[in-house]
C-alpha cells in the first residue's frame, strides 16, 4: 500500500505459488503439497485485498486469522491496484485463478524463461481466462509475456507483434538465464535503452 501512493497509483501486485517448492517451501519445513498452497493463495489474496482498504478486517479462515487488524495507509487506487496472476501453462488452475483477478502472467512449458511462446499456445492461454472471466469491475484485463528480443529493433517486431496479435497486453523483456551479461548491468542497459517495442 505505501509503494503504491509512493509511485501515485501505478503498483501492480503479483502473485502465484512459487517455485521452485523445493526451495522455496520445504527448505524451510513448509507443505510443498500444491492443493494447500493453492488454498493459501487464494485465501491470502482474499485478505489482502480487504487489508488493502484501510478498514479494520476480522478474517478467520482455514489457514490465515486476523482479529481486527488495521492496515494503514490504504492503497492509493480504489478500490486496490491490479493483481496479475502467474502459473505455468496449460496448467489450467492458475490461469481461472488469474481470470478471477486482473492479469495473467504465464510462464509457458514450451518455452523457457527467455524464450518467447508461440503465438497459438497463446491464443489457447487466451481463450481459456477469458471464458473463465469472472469478473465485472469493467477493469481491463492485462496478458503479460516475455522472453529476449534480438536486439535489432525491427526484429524484435517480429517476435512481439504476432503475440500482441494473439492477445499480450505487455511484453516483459528477459535475460537469456544463460547469457554470460546475465548480472552485468551495462549489458542490460544498453538493451533497455534501446527499447524492444511497447505492446
Amino acid at each position: 500500500a505505501t509503494l503504491d501512493r509512493l509511485s501515485d497509483g501505478r503498483l501492480v501486485f503479483a502473485a502465484g505459488l512459487g517455485g521452485p517448492v523445493e526451495d522455496e517451501y520445504r527448505a524451510f519445513g513448509d507443505t510443498t503439497e500444491p492443493r494447500v498452497l493453492a488454498e493459501r493463495l487464494d485465501e491470502g489474496l482474499e485478505l489482502l485485498e480487504r487489508f488493502w482498504s484501510g478498514e479494520p478486517v476480522r478474517h478467520s479462515g482455514r489457514h490465515y486469522e486476523a482479529h481486527d487488524v488495521t492496515l494503514l495507509p490504504a492503497t492509493a487506487q480504489r478500490p486496490r491496484p491490479p493483481v496479475w496472476i502467474g502459473g505455468f501453462w496449460p496448467r489450467r488452475a492458475p490461469m481461472r485463478r488469474a481470470a478471477r483477478w486482473d492479469g495473467a502472467v504465464p510462464l509457458f512449458e514450451s518455452a523457457r524463461h527467455g524464450h518467447a511462446p508461440d503465438p497459438a499456445e497463446v491464443r489457447d492461454l487466451v481463450d481459456y481466462v477469458r471464458k473463465h472471466r469472472t469478473a465485472a469491475t469493467g477493469r481491463p484485463f492485462d496478458f503479460v509475456l516475455g522472453g529476449a528480443t534480438p536486439p535489432v529493433q525491427a526484429r524484435a517486431k517480429d517476435v512481439i507483434g504476432p503475440l500482441h496479435d494473439a492477445g499480450a497486453t505487455w511484453w516483459d523483456e528477459r535475460q537469456m538465464q544463460t547469457d554470460p551479461d546475465l548480472d552485468r548491468l551495462p549489458p542490460v542497459l544498453r538493451r533497455v535503452e534501446a527499447g524492444p517495442p511497447v505492446i
